[in-house]
């Protein structure tokens, strides 16, 4: 679920002392094996584990295999989604930049040239290339679970060592397959109007209303939500309704007619017609099944 704050998501992190989150996911969690579009502040780091998947990044798409690592940089649109009806297990891991400001001289030196350069939306290692990167990801991963007190100055110093190993292979190696950004502006003007719809969903929104949040016409409008989604600007609306909807759905003391007009829907029965039609379910049995 997509929380806005300032204009980007909130990641929840396991641990409340460190900002950093690492898990190992499968597609298959997600619905038709498909991540929301999103974007957060966090440099996000996914390690193929097995299967494939496709990872789409501010309109470019990535295919990722086994033992591929992609390091997508701040502030990127992006999800993944499966290749081919193959599953995947993949690591994620997210860290925010705020931990590498300990020493702001060298933050200033070595991260900012990074995470504020619009044109580096990501990297990709392949062929175990990444083979520092991954003994760190399994260090984080079995850091991350053990229960020792103050085990937080250990994954700090891992995080360190990665941000270590990342610079010099964008510093050092001319043959890194960076994905970089001709399209910064049009990237803006989407983003822009996404904000728009997570903050005015509740409302009746048309597609000239969204146009003009992005300072652009209704067909520049669609066809940038084309390009970046592969959807329509009213679909898009309707199926973040609908996932901040399951939200509300656990408050069984709003009716399933409630719950609708809410979320920016004008009556009941289109929007569990559309509940049914995305998750498979009508409302009323996604919220039994989420007691």
């Amino acid at each position: 679920m997509h929380i806005i704050e300032n204009n980007l998501e909130v990641v929840e992190y396991e641990n409340l002392l460190l900002p950093i989150s690492i898990k190992i996911r499968e597609l298959i969690q997600y619905k038709n094996k498909r991540a929301l579009c999103h974007w957060h502040d966090d440099i996000e780091i996914i390690k193929i584990l097995s299967g494939s998947m496709n990872f789409y990044i501010n309109g470019e798409i990535f295919h990722l295999i086994k033992d591929d690592i992609l390091i997508v940089n701040s502030k990127q649109i992006h999800y993944g989604y499966e290749y081919n009806h193959d599953d995947c297990k993949f690591i994620c891991l997210m860290v925010n930049p705020s931990v590498l400001k300990i020493n702001k001289a060298m933050y200033r030196e070595y991260v900012i040239p990074i995470i504020e350069n619009n044109g580096l939306l990501a990297w990709c290692l392949k062929n175990n290339e990444g083979k520092q990167l991954d003994r760190i990801l399994f260090a984080l991963i079995d850091w991350q679970e053990k229960s020792c007190r103050a085990k937080e100055w250990k994954l700090l110093s891992l995080v360190y060592d990665l941000w270590y190993q990342i610079y010099n292979l964008i510093d050092n190696d001319k043959n890194l397959n960076l994905i970089k950004d001709d399209t910064s502006d049009d990237v803006n003007i989407f983003k822009q109007m996404v904000i728009f719809i997570y903050q005015n969903y509740k409302k009746a929104i048309i597609l000239q209303d969204i146009a003009k949040s992005g300072n652009v016409g209704k067909s520049k409008c669609y066809e940038l939500f084309k390009r970046y989604v592969n959807k329509t600007p009213n679909d898009f609306v309707n199926l973040y309704r609908l996932e901040k909807s399951k939200i509300l759905l656990k408050n069984e003391d709003l009716s399933i007619t409630e719950v609708a007009l809410e979320c920016g829907f004008n009556s009941g029965s289109y929007y569990a017609e559309l509940f049914k039609k995305y998750n498979g379910c009508t409302p009323r049995n996604f919220r039994k099944y989420k007691k």
